[in-house]
């Protein structure tokens, strides 16, 4: 079984998270909300690209032809 639990008080779902770490037949992942810290190169974000020579410049290139 899979649940997902949106927690707003961060302080409340440390705590949540600890009470949880204690329980031995629950595993949990910790999934962050989507933002991104840091900026990475366009190019690592699809594996099927990976050690080619495609920038974004040509991309826009052959889409508008």
């Amino acid at each position: 079984m899979r649940v997902i639990i949106d927690i707003e008080d961060n302080k409340k779902g440390k705590s949540f998270i600890e009470f949880i770490k204690e329980l031995p037949f629950i595993k949990f992942k910790i999934k962050e909300d989507g933002k991104r810290d840091k900026k990475g190169e366009f190019s690592e974000l699809f594996g099927i690209w990976k050690n080619r020579d495609i920038t974004k410049e040509s991309l826009r290139e052959e889409a508008w032809r």
